[in-house]
């Protein structure tokens, strides 16, 4: 922390004492080096005010590669001064973070809404004023309007066949975030056996396991564990040992020996580190429509972006949501955040220089 913190200093003098308004003038006006600050990302940055060994631990111990790498600088500062570490306690709902889209899909169905799970767009146009969604299965959805939420590298596949996705500003926000893969793997164990070896709920390493978790309540009782979390260059070296596995299916043999492999080595002082009775792995990018989480990319002027997302074509009722156009990209909260400024706009009264939507060929 003090490390980046000295880094953080350069580029935002007095970081620990802005409001959010003080960045947005920042993020406006202000240079670093002679260049526009939002020019650079935070790993630039850090690269160029920390000793070679002191950047190396920096991404060691921080654990993510894609936050404090390739994070626009000031606003990955902004991202932790406002809640964004991943060191502060987390809290999730006792049903777990399913429950929040399962219930709001509840509602939504009882309130006279239909979800068709599995059913992919295709293309979208403009007919007689109306957004109409065509289907991977051969429907076509008229609507008066649309709300995307997919990830940006979904929505980038879906530019290239929409006529009505064509306007400049689409791609001004589409190219002002990155996605970076993640993948997880878990393992559950007869008992804790990192008990009382691991006083902590967490443990970070230089080990391509890079993140463990440890979930357990009793020692005499089943336990689990998250052994393996990686982002971005991190996801690399999993790749060939995960072929295609996702979705919580076991992890493939020799994925499990190599995180067997690196808990052994990070757990010295166990003196048998059991097989696990079994394993699920998740991977954020084994289909190119998904990524783990967006972050801003340097040279990118968020609170521009910000404003343009909700509706990037003002003659058009197709809006952009979904954690990548958030002040909490990467966070359940960033969601919410993006779709409630959708929801402001929808329900916003119409203002005297609106334009009604038009017909665009297909």
């Amino acid at each position: 922390m003090e490390l980046w913190q000295s880094g953080f200093e350069r580029i935002v003098p007095n970081w620990q004492r802005l409001e959010h308004d003080d960045y947005v003038r920042l993020r406006a006006a202000g240079d670093y080096l002679g260049r526009p600050v939002t020019d650079w990302s935070i790993g630039d940055v850090l690269r160029g005010s920390l000793s070679a060994d002191g950047w190396a631990y920096v991404q060691d111990a921080f654990g993510y590669d894609s936050g404090i790498r390739a994070f626009n600088a000031t606003d990955f500062i902004e991202f932790l001064h406002s809640g964004g570490d991943p060191t502060s306690v987390a809290r999730t709902p006792d049903g777990g973070m399913e429950s929040m889209p399962q219930s709001l899909a509840e509602r939504f169905e009882w309130s006279g809404g239909a979800i068709w799970l599995g059913s992919e767009v295709a293309s979208i146009e403009i007919s007689d004023g109306a957004v109409v969604l065509h289907t991977n299965d051969g429907r076509s959805i008229r609507a008066g309007r649309v709300v995307l939420t997919a990830p940006v590298p979904a929505l980038e596949l879906l530019a290239r066949t929409s006529p009505a996705l064509g306007h400049p500003r689409f791609a001004r926000a589409f190219a002002a975030v990155e996605g970076f893969p993640a993948m997880k793997l878990y393992l559950w164990y007869d008992h804790p056996w990192w008990r009382p070896a691991v006083s902590g709920i967490r443990s970070v390493t230089d080990l391509p396991v890079r993140k463990v978790f440890y979930l357990d309540a009793r020692p005499d009782s089943p336990a689990a564990m998250l052994a393996m979390y990686t982002d971005a260059l991190d996801v690399e070296p999993w790749l060939e040992l995960a072929g295609s596995t996702s979705d919580g299916a076991p992890a493939p043999a020799p994925m499990l020996a190599e995180a067997q492999r690196c808990l052994r080595e990070m757990h010295p002082d166990v003196a048998d580190v059991p097989e696990p009775v079994g394993s699920a792995l998740m991977h954020w990018g084994a289909d190119p429509h998904e990524v783990g989480w967006h972050f801003w990319r340097g040279g990118a002027v968020s609170d521009e972006v910000l404003a343009l997302a909700p509706q990037p074509d003002p003659a058009l009722p197709i809006y952009l949501a979904g954690e990548a156009f958030s002040r909490q990209q990467s966070w359940v909260e960033g969601a919410l955040e993006a779709a409630e400024a959708v929801l402001e706009r929808l329900l916003a009264p119409a203002s005297a220089d609106s334009v009604k939507p038009v017909t665009r060929g297909g």
